[in-house]
């Protein structure tokens, strides 16, 4: 039991070394891109519903446009999962790498995340 201990110990030592304390702030810079993005989302849905009658056809060009006005929010949070992912790998798999296989994702996430809100709200 104690040398499955100080494998896992030994294991998980070397992440922490090479990520140091960056990974607190990497992991709250993430939290907090979606959470602007979140907040961005609810922002203009409540000004989308201010300005024009909704009717259920109109979900989706609401969608759309509200997808449109958090565009920097979005790439806010890219940016920030990126950082954590680069700081959770020691800067092990490129920056380059990681959107090409991770991007795609991300945004597709947080519009399914915008899209659900706009749903919910009107």
């Amino acid at each position: 039991m104690i040398r499955k201990m100080i494998r896992k110990i030994t294991v998980a030592l070397p992440l922490f070394i090479v990520t140091g304390c960056g990974l607190g702030h990497a992991l709250q810079d993430a939290g907090a891109g979606n959470e602007q993005y979140r907040t961005c989302v609810l922002r203009q849905v409540e000004n989308y519903s201010a300005r024009y009658r909704v009717s259920e056809l109109a979900v989706g060009k609401a969608t759309e446009y509200i997808i449109s006005a958090c565009r920097r929010q979005e790439e806010a949070y890219v940016v920030a999962m990126t950082n954590l992912a680069m700081t959770m790998t020691g800067n092990m798999v490129s920056r380059e790498k990681f959107l090409q296989d991770k991007e795609a994702t991300l945004r597709g996430e947080l519009r399914e995340l915008a899209a659900s809100l706009v749903e919910q709200e009107l």
